[in-house]
């Protein structure tokens, strides 16, 4: 085999690799941390403004997970709605958003049967009065 045979060989060798690479390339899931990503940077200080409100709250609206029992526990001190946003990182499609109602004094679950063991956030929305406030938690099932 001559020097010329084996160049021709590299390149193709060399074109074969990158093109299976695109190939593979193009076939991955890539999951965005939002779809409105863009939206929810341009309104972060309203983020800001709803942490700082829970903080203000003190103990009267808490959560916490107990892992042994696969449940999820809202506590209130208030008349409280809101949301509870169980948010997946490695996949958007496991993400589940369920609406909470709690009465001043009283607990709520949520049950975690049937969630992907590993890392959640766990991302709290209510509103208190006339403001909203927001506290987020990471928690491993």
């Amino acid at each position: 085999m001559n020097w010329g045979t084996k160049i021709v060989i590299t390149f193709i060798s060399f074109a074969a690799i990158i093109i299976t690479m695109v190939v593979i390339s193009m076939k991955q899931d890539i999951s965005l941390v939002a779809t409105d990503y863009y939206k929810q940077e341009l309104a972060y200080q309203d983020q800001i403004n709803r942490q700082q409100h829970a903080l203000g709250l003190g103990d009267q609206v808490t959560f916490e997970f107990n892992q042994n029992e696969h449940k999820f526990f809202i506590n209130s001190d208030l008349n409280t709605k809101g949301e509870i946003h169980f948010y997946r990182p490695s996949d958007a499609k496991k993400d589940r958003i369920i609406p909470f109602e709690i009465t001043a004094g009283s607990t709520q679950f949520i049950s975690t049967e049937g969630m992907d063991l590993g890392l959640w956030r766990v991302k709290l929305l209510w509103v208190e009065g006339e403001k909203e406030a927001y506290i987020e938690k990471t928690i491993i099932i």
